[in-house]
C-alpha cells in the first residue's frame, strides 16, 4: 500500500513539497491523475493522488467548491500546479489544512510525466519490497511444516499478515488453531465458530464435498454482518478440516497470496499430524483387538497412545446391511465421538467398535436410530478404566447387548439396564447348566409339540406379567379362562411350584437360556 507520506517522502526530492493537509498522510492512493476542466467526472474514483492547474477555473471559490467534491468522493490528495497560478491561493491552503485534505504544490517547471514516472517506480519499489516479504512469509511457513510445529504457528503468520481473524476447524467443526486481535477473547472466537455453523452450516459442510471455497456473511450480535472465507484443507483426497477467514476491512493485493501458501503449509502440517495420529490410532487398534481375543496378560495401560484412564464405555453396531456398514461409521464418527484424540471408532469382525471417553446419550443414540431402523447398538456398563482387564469386559458387555438386543429386537440395549439376562446368557456356557431349560421347561416343550399347543409361551407370559391375569390374557389375545385352563395344566406337567418365588427366578432364568438358544445361532 502506498500513503499519501510515502508519495510526499519521493516528490520532496524533486521539491513538490506537501503544504497543507498534514494529519492526514496515512491516506491510501491506488492511482495518480491529472484534471484540467471544470466537470465534476465519473472517472475520478477514490483514493486518487489527482494533478491540476486550476486554469479553467473562474475563482477561488470555484476551486473550493471542487476540492470539497473531490474529498466527498474520496480523493486521496491534490497536486497543485503553479504553472497558471504562480502561487497558491491561501484559501486553498486554509481549507486544506481546516479540512485534513492533503495538498501539495508542484513547481511550474515540473512536468506531470516526471511525477507519473515517481509514483510507477514507488509502485515498483513497493511491489518488489512486498513480493520479497511474501517469499520470506513463504520460507517460514515451509520452515514451520518441516520442523513439525502446531497449526497454531502457520495461523500466526497468516493472521498477522492480514491482520484479521483466522480460525481452522477440524471435521467435526471443532476449533483446533485461530489467530485473534489483542481486542478479542478466547471465549468470543469460539462464539463466532458457534455463529457460523449455526447459521452456514450447509454451506461450510458443502467447501467439503465441493472441495471449492465459499464465502459467507455471518450475522453477529448487535453488530452489522462480518464476512468470510471459507477454505477446505484437503491432502492426497484425506479432508483434514477447514480454514476460515474474517474478510473485513481492505486486504492487499499479496493478501491472497498468503492465504494460498497458507492453506498449502496447513494441508501440509494437519497430513503430518494426520498421518502420525492414523499410525498411533492402528497400534491401539490392533492392541485393542488383541485384549477382545483374550490376550491382555502382558499389556499395561500405558502402552497405548490414547489414555485409557479416560475411557468410561464401549459400545457394538451392528447392521442389518453389511455392506453399508461404512458408510453407518462415517456417520457414527461424526455422530458420537466429541474427541476423537482419545477414542477410537473401528470396524472389527463385520461390527462397528467405539471405545470412547464419554458416556453415550440415550436421546442422541435413539435420534440416530430413528435414521438407521435397520442397526442395533450395545452399550458396555459406564465405567472407569483402572485395569486392562476392565476393556475386555466391557467389550464382553456391550456384545452381551447386542445379543439381548437380537433376541428381544431391541436396537439400542445397554448392560446396565440389563435384568436376569446378564446372568443366563452366560450361565448357559456351563457344563453344569447347559440343559437347564430343558430340565424345567421340558415338559411344556415336549407336550406344545405334541399337542400343537402353547403351554411354554402362556407360562413365560404369565410370569412376564408377574401372575397378571388380566395383562397376560390380553397380550396372548385369549379369554381370561383360557389363560387358567392352560395352567391348570402347566401344573400337572412342571414338577415345580410356580408361585414359589425361588422356583420363579429358575423359571424365568431357564426361558431366558431357552430364548438364547433359539437365537444365539442366528445372531452370530
Amino acid at each position: 500500500m502506498i500513503t499519501v507520506k510515502d508519495f510526499a517522502d519521493v516528490l520532496e526530492t524533486d521539491n513538490i513539497l506537501q503544504v497543507g493537509g498534514r494529519q492526514n498522510i496515512n491516506k491510501e492512493i491506488t492511482y495518480i491523475t491529472s484534471m484540467e476542466l471544470t466537470e465534476k467526472t465519473s472517472r475520478m474514483k477514490e483514493k486518487g493522488f489527482v494533478m491540476t492547474t486550476f486554469h479553467a477555473f473562474k475563482d477561488v471559490k470555484q476551486i473550493i467548491s471542487h476540492l470539497e467534491w473531490m474529498q466527498e468522493i474520496g480523493i486521496s490528495a491534490i497536486g497543485f500546479h503553479t504553472a497558471a497560478l504562480k502561487t497558491i491561493p491561501w484559501e486553498v491552503i486554509d481549507y486544506s489544512n481546516t479540512h485534513s485534505f492533503p495538498l501539495f504544490e508542484i513547481p511550474q517547471e515540473v512536468p506531470y510525466y516526471s511525477i507519473h514516472e515517481k509514483y510507477n517506480q514507488l509502485v515498483n519499489k513497493k511491489e518488489n519490497e512486498q513480493a520479497s516479504k511474501i517469499h520470506r512469509l513463504n520460507e517460514k511457513l515451509m520452515e514451520i511444516v518441516l520442523l513439525e510445529k502446531d497449526l497454531n504457528s502457520i495461523v500466526k503468520v497468516i493472521g498477522e499478515y492480514i491482520n484479521n481473524v483466522v480460525c481452522v476447524l477440524d471435521p467435526y467443526f471443532d476449533l483446533i488453531a485461530y489467530w485473534k486481535t489483542k481486542e478479542q477473547t478466547r471465549d468470543e472466537i469460539k462464539h463466532l465458530i458457534n455463529l457460523i455453523i449455526n447459521q452456514h452450516k450447509e454451506n461450510v459442510l458443502k467447501v467439503r464435498f465441493t472441495n471449492r471455497e465459499t464465502n459467507i456473511a455471518v450475522k453477529m450480535d448487535s453488530l452489522s454482518d462480518q464476512n468470510f472465507k471459507v477454505a477446505p484443507l484437503f491432502s492426497k483426497m484425506n479432508f483434514l478440516g477447514y480454514l476460515i477467514i474474517c474478510q473485513n476491512g481492505t486486504p492487499d493485493k499479496f493478501s491472497e497470496e498468503v492465504i494460498k501458501n497458507g492453506i498449502r503449509a496447513l494441508s501440509l502440517a494437519a497430513y503430518n499430524k494426520n498421518t502420525l495420529l492414523h499410525y498411533q490410532k492402528s497400534k491401539d487398534i490392533e492392541m485393542l483387538e488383541g485384549i477382545f481375543q483374550g490376550e491382555s496378560d502382558d499389556k499395561s495401560l500405558s502402552e497405548f497412545y490414547m489414555d485409557l484412564k479416560k475411557v468410561r464405555c464401549i459400545f457394538q453396531v451392528q447392521s442389518s446391511t453389511p455392506e453399508t456398514i461404512q458408510s453407518k461409521l462415517q456417520m457414527l464418527s461424526e455422530s458420537l465421538i466429541e474427541n476423537e484424540t482419545n477414542s477410537r471408532l473401528w470396524i472389527y469382525n463385520r461390527k462397528i467398535v467405539g471405545v470412547i471417553d464419554s458416556i453415550v446419550d440415550r436421546e442422541r443414540v435413539a435420534a440416530i436410530l430413528t435414521d438407521y431402523p435397520g442397526i442395533r447398538i450395545g452399550v458396555s456398563a459406564i465405567d472407569e478404566v483402572n485395569h486392562i482387564s476392565k476393556i475386555k469386559a466391557m467389550f464382553d458387555q456391550s456384545s452381551m447387548g447386542l445379543l439381548h438386543g437380537h433376541i428381544h429386537d431391541v436396537q439400542l440395549v445397554f448392560w446396565d439396564e440389563m435384568g436376569i439376562e446378564k446372568i443366563a446368557y452366560n450361565l448357559q456356557s456351563h457344563h453344569l447348566f447347559q440343559n437347564f431349560d430343558e430340565e424345567l421347561l421340558g415338559p411344556l416343550i415336549a407336550y406344545d409339540l405334541e399337542k400343537n399347543a402353547s403351554l411354554t409361551e402362556t407360562l413365560y407370559t404369565y410370569l412376564k406379567h408377574f401372575f397378571n391375569l388380566q395383562k397376560s390374557s390380553s397380550e396372548l389375545f385369549v379369554h381370561p379362562n383360557t389363560v387358567k385352563y392352560r395352567l391348570q395344566k402347566i401344573t400337572e406337567l412342571m414338577k415345580v411350584d410356580i408361585q414359589n418365588p425361588s422356583h420363579y427366578s429358575m423359571l424365568m432364568m431357564a426361558f431366558s437360556i431357552y430364548r438364547f438358544k433359539q437365537k444365539a445361532d442366528q445372531f452370530q
